[in-house]
């Protein structure tokens, strides 16, 4: 099934495969070979998302790959600071780390699922040590995905695209 372009007005930036802490290497798709694969994926409706990474780098390409969709989206460095902000305001999906220095990225999770304004909300996981969050969060209630770094641009889209969507003015999730 072919998925139509993107408008015009949706790509502010060119999605790239092979996102690395050194940077963003190559496009997915060469134009001559029918355009970014970026270009071919349609988002179902934009979300309030927050990324929680300790990195500034992967902080700064997953802030780029899901603003170029249209998305909505905060990015805050610490586990710490993730949680202060869990607390106060509500969103769509959280995009997390789990290694990170002081409050991991488990504990994170956790603390969501004890408050009240995101304890459903939809976490996908996107680590560089895939065998800790299988382990630690593979069975955790609402980790709608777990994806590897280096980051791949489709992967990521597509599982914020894929997660439940959690009625506004409850706790209930729509499939």
């Amino acid at each position: 099934m072919n998925t139509p372009p993107l408008p015009l007005e949706r790509r502010t930036g060119t999605a790239r495969a092979g996102a690395t802490a050194q940077g963003i290497d190559e496009p997915m798709a060469s134009p001559q070979r029918g355009g970014l694969a970026a270009d071919r994926i349609c988002v179902a409706a934009m979300r309030t998302i927050l990324i929680v990474d300790d990195n500034d780098r992967h902080l700064d390409i997953l802030d780029t790959i899901l603003s170029s969709v249209g998305h909505d989206v905060e990015t805050c460095g610490s586990g710490a600071e993730a949680i202060r902000r869990l607390e106060t305001r509500r969103y769509d999906v959280v995009v997390l780390d789990v290694v990170m220095p002081e409050v991991s990225g488990l504990v994170v999770a956790h603390q969501m699922r004890k408050a009240q304004l995101n304890r459903r909300t939809p976490i996908i996981v996107c680590t560089a040590n895939m065998a800790i969050a299988r382990k630690e969060l593979g069975d955790f209630p609402d980790v709608s995905a777990i994806i590897g770094k280096p980051i791949d641009t489709a992967n990521l889209i597509l599982a914020v695209a894929r997660a439940p969507v959690r009625d506004r003015l409850s706790d209930r999730i729509r499939l």
